[in-house]
């Protein structure tokens, strides 16, 4: 049994390997965070979602390997780009506090009310993040103050410059380039390329 302490830290490889012996229902596969293309992206995403944090509650849960702390974050979904339409969606995410005991995943996205973000779900049974390569499937939407437009950031807070940035390891930069993708045309990106996979008329 693995027992949680007032601030657990674990590795990224050390996090999936928690992720299946206390949820054990991660696949393999999924314990890889290599960071994934754009197109990777876009394939592997059972859901691609534009969505508000609205509320998020941290818990307890037992399984036959344990017990871990899991955090439920809900948003209110914009629009859906790929799956199932949906007015609210429950993501699952190992980590947590509850009380004053935390756990902290490297890895695994920190979502706070009100974030806005484009998602890439791939939620297959209880894995230890339900988006494709862990924290590479969020990206930030903020708001530029310069030019009044919502543009995009990485999950590192990286801006995103061309589609040839997604995933790659670079340390983030927080200067901004001369040029950032606004949320228009990601999600126009994103559009395209399902367009081109079949999963668009």
């Amino acid at each position: 049994m693995f027992e949680a302490t007032r601030a657990m830290r674990l590795t990224a490889i050390g996090a999936a390997a928690f992720g299946l012996l206390v949820l054990t229902a991660a696949s393999a596969h999924s314990t890889s965070v290599l960071p994934p293309t754009f197109d990777e992206l876009v394939a592997r995403a059972d859901e691609v979602i534009l969505a508000r944090v609205v509320a998020r509650e941290s818990s307890w849960v037992t399984s036959r390997s344990g017990q871990a702390i899991v955090t439920d974050v809900t948003f209110a979904v914009e629009r859906t780009l790929k799956g199932e339409p949906r007015i609210q969606r429950t993501l699952e995410f190992l980590g947590g506090t509850v009380g004053d005991v935390s756990l902290t995943v490297a890895g695994i996205p920190d979502f706070q009310v009100n974030d806005r973000d484009v998602l890439f779900v791939r939620d297959t049974g209880r894995p230890a993040s339900p988006l494709v390569g862990f924290s590479y499937g969020r990206f930030r939407v903020v708001r530029d103050a310069t030019f009044g437009t919502d543009i995009i950031r990485t999950f590192d807070g990286r801006p995103l410059a061309s589609l040839d940035d997604v995933g790659n390891t670079r340390p983030p930069a927080f200067l901004k380039p001369a040029r950032v993708l606004s949320l228009d045309e990601f999600l126009r990106e994103i559009d395209t390329a399902l367009r081109l996979q079949g999963r668009r008329p």
